[in-house]
């Protein structure tokens, strides 16, 4: 079943333990002619290891995903809610940079170093430069 998303709209994910309350929130949905679109989001009370191991709760203001990439990592829609404030300079930032609009391609576990292991992995896998490997694809919009 295709499922529609919102603007506002807050998700489970597959959060870490300890980490259950974590949300993911749209926050803009960008469509395409000839590409899937690219949804927007912030992440409320994600894990974060610090310089000591101790992990901490922190909001993560803006990633970008492909909506493969968003199907799956969200588990159950819990409500609708503000999106944290930075989102929106993180956001204009993002789709106002020349290079083009890059995003994220592979499923979010609540970790930015394990998405980040993961991508080396592929990397290494295809022997392709890591830029490749995130859909850094230029869309110009």
């Amino acid at each position: 079943m295709e499922q529609s998303y919102v603007v506002g709209q807050a998700w489970t994910y597959k959060a870490p333990a300890g980490f259950e309350g974590s949300r993911i929130i749209i926050g803009a949905i960008l469509t395409f002619a000839n590409h899937e679109p690219i949804i927007c989001v912030a992440v409320t009370r994600a894990p974060m290891s610090d310089r000591n191991g101790r992990v901490q709760s922190l909001t993560i203001p803006f990633l970008p995903f492909s909506k493969i990439a968003f199907d799956q990592t969200i588990m159950t829609i819990d409500h609708s809610t503000q999106l944290p404030q930075d989102f929106v300079n993180h956001y204009t930032s993002w789709k106002n940079d020349l290079k083009g609009l890059g995003f994220i391609n592979i499923p979010f576990k609540g970790l930015l170093r394990s998405m980040n292991d993961e991508l080396l992995k592929k990397e290494k896998r295809a022997t392709r430069s890591i830029d490749n490997i995130i859909c850094i694809n230029n869309f110009q919009h």
